[in-house]
C-alpha cells in the first residue's frame, strides 16, 4: 500500500518508493517484535533458531536486492517487485485458506512441493551471490557453483515429493516459467556477469536439456520402472562428476584425451570416476543395498559415467551421462 501512495499519489520514482517504504517498516517491525516478544517470551527464549533463520535470511537477501536494485533500471526493479510480491500473495492466500479452498491432494502436493523449492532457491541463490562477493569467486568455480544449485533442484523436489508425477510436473513448470526469465534478461550485462556464458543462449538451453531430460528420467525410472534410487544416483554420480572433471581438468590437466577438441584431459576423468563412483556407492548403500552390490554398481556406473561425459560434445553430457549412467545402475538392480 506504501508503494501505491508513494508512486501513484506522491510521484516517487519506484527505486525511492522502495527504498522509504522499507526504510519505515524497519521501524514497524522492531517495534511489533519488541511488543510481541514482551507479551510472549516464547518467541525469542524457545524459538531462537527460528529468530536466527529470519535474520540471517532477511539481512543477506536486504543487501543482494540493494545492489540489485542500484544496478538496474525502473523498469526491471518494478517486474522484479511484482514478481516477488505476487508469489507471496499467492502463498499467503495458499497457506490461510487452504482448508477452505478444498485443494485436491495433487494440487496440494504440486503447491508444498513448489514452496520447497521456492524456500531452496532463495536461500542457495542468496549464498551463492554471497560467496561470489566475498571470495571474488569467477570463472570455471561460479559456473560450477550454479552448476550445483541447479541439479540440487532435481534432488529437493524428488526428496520432498511421494509420487513420481510431482517432480515430473514441476520440472515442466519450473522450465517454462524460468525459461522467458532468461530470455528477457539475457542482454542485460548482470546477466552475462552472472552466468559467464561461453555461448549465446549457454544458460537457456542447458536448462531445457538438465529439466527435460530429469523429466524423462523421473517418468521412465521412478514412474514405470519403480526405481527412484536410480534416478538419483545417476543424477548425483553427472551433477558432482561433471564438476570435479571441470574443475580438476582445467586446474591441473596436462594430459589431453584425443577426442574431439582435445580440451578434456586424463586427470579431469578420473576426477569424475573417482567422485562418481563415491556419490553412486553412497546412494546405494543409503538406500539399503549390501556393500558389495553397492560397490560393484557404482564401479560399473561411475566407469561408464566417464565415458559418455569424454566423448559427449556441445554440452549434451547433461542428458548422455545421466541417462546411460540410469541405464547401468538399473541392469545391475536387478
Amino acid at each position: 500500500m506504501m508503494l501505491v501512495v508513494f508512486t501513484a499519489f506522491l510521484g516517487y520514482d519506484l527505486k525511492t518508493a522502495v527504498g522509504t517504504s522499507t526504510f519505515i517498516m524497519t521501524f514497524t517491525a522492531l517495534i511489533g517484535f519488541v511488543a510481541h516478544s514482551m507479551i510472549n517470551p516464547a518467541i525469542v527464549l524457545e524459538r531462537w533458531n527460528v529468530l536466527i533463520i529470519c535474520i540471517v535470511v532477511a539481512t543477506t537477501a536486504s543487501l543482494i536486492s540493494a545492489r540489485f536494485a542500484n544496478r538496474v533500471d525502473n523498469k526491471t526493479v518494478g517486474l522484479t517487485t511484482g514478481v516477488i510480491l505476487t508469489i507471496l500473495g499467492a502463498c499467503m492466500i495458499y497457506l490461510n485458506y487452504f482448508v477452505d479452498m478444498q485443494i485436491p491432494a495433487v494440487v496440494s502436493e504440486i503447491l508444498y512441493t513448489l514452496g520447497i523449492l521456492i524456500g531452496f532457491l532463495i536461500v542457495a541463490v542468496a549464498l551463492a551471490l554471497l560467496l561470489f562477493k566475498m571470495f571474488h569467486i569467477g570463472g570455471e568455480a561460479r559456473r560450477k557453483i550454479l552448476h550445483t544449485i541447479s541439479f540440487l533442484i532435481i534432488l529437493v523436489i524428488m526428496l520432498t515429493s511421494k509420487h513420481w508425477y510431482i517432480p515430473a510436473i514441476i520440472c515442466i513448470i519450473f522450465t517454462i516459467v524460468v525459461y522467458p526469465i532468461l530470455w528477457f534478461f539475457e542482454k542485460n550485462p548482470l546477466y552475462q556477469d552472472l552466468f559467464q556464458q561461453r555461448r549465446q543462449g549457454e544458460v537457456k538451453n542447458s536448462l531445457i536439456l538438465l529439466f527435460g531430460n530429469a523429466t524423462l528420467l523421473i517418468t521412465l525410472f521412478w514412474g514405470l520402472l519403480g526405481s527412484e534410487i536410480t534416478v538419483i544416483a545417476s543424477i548425483l554420480a553427472w551433477g558432482l562428476g561433471d564438476e570435479a572433471a571441470a574443475l580438476i581438468g582445467k586446474s591441473y590437466g596436462k594430459h589431453h584425451i584425443p577426442i574431439h577438441d582435445h580440451k578434456k584431459t586424463y586427470e579431469g576423468s578420473l576426477a569424475m570416476c573417482i567422485v562418481a563412483f563415491i556419490a553412486i556407492i553412497v546412494t546405494m548403500y543409503v538406500g539399503q543395498i549390501s556393500l558389495l552390490k553397492s560397490i560393484l554398481i557404482a564401479l560399473v556406473g561411475s566407469i561408464g559415467a566417464t565415458i559418455i561425459e569424454a566423448i559427449s560434445i556441445k554440452g549434451y553430457d547433461t542428458v548422455t551421462v545421466p541417462f546411460v549412467t540410469a541405464i547401468i545402475i538399473f541392469i545391475m538392480l536387478l
